[in-house]
């Protein structure tokens, strides 16, 4: 979700004068960290079924990359959009720790997008998603929100810490290409 939106906020801040020159030069505290915890997601998912290691420590590995990411965040707060931005990862962060490490998602959100065949690998706990059920803490902060083209690309469910997060990444973009 976020990069759709993203490649349309870059369009348009273009459109408007705007430049990846000055998006450049934004200083930006402890970049390293927003790398860091993508660099460990990736990790994590990658090598979850690959390193036995891996398997055993994964909850730990997307719970930091997250705390990560906000902590970052939070260094950046008085950049344009990186509050909203990290709301967003926090309340992801939150709901993905209250459930051992998962984002849970609405089995019946990925059925209306158009994503049962999804439903599977959630089950077999392939991603770093897992279907939701009647134990799953604060359900309304996981993916439950079903979108399907026009509004985006491709079909996918979202949480509201998602579409938190695109608004702040976005409005950061355009705002550091057309200042």
């Amino acid at each position: 979700m976020i990069y759709e939106y993203l490649l349309l906020v870059v369009l348009i801040a273009l459109w408007k004068r705007g430049s990846f020159k000055r998006l450049a030069q934004t200083d930006i505290r402890q970049p390293f960290l927003i790398i860091a915890s993508l660099l460990m997601q990736i990790a994590a998912m990658s090598l979850y079924h690959r390193v036995e290691w891996m398997a055993q420590t994964f909850t730990i590995w997307i719970v930091l990359s997250y705390a990560l990411l906000s902590y970052c965040c939070w260094l950046n707060r008085r950049l344009p959009g990186f509050l909203l931005f990290g709301i967003g990862m926090a309340l992801n962060f939150i709901v993905i720790t209250a459930n051992g490490g998962r984002m849970p998602v609405s089995v019946d959100a990925l059925q209306w997008a158009g994503l049962s065949s999804y439903i599977p690998l959630l089950q077999e706990g392939i991603t770093k998603h897992q279907a939701m059920t009647d134990a799953t803490r604060l359900p309304l902060l996981g993916d439950i929100i079903p979108l399907r083209p026009p509004f985006v690309f491709s079909r996918m469910v979202v949480s509201v810490g998602d579409v938190a997060a695109t608004c702040g990444i976005s409005w950061f973009f355009y705002k550091r290409m057309t200042q």
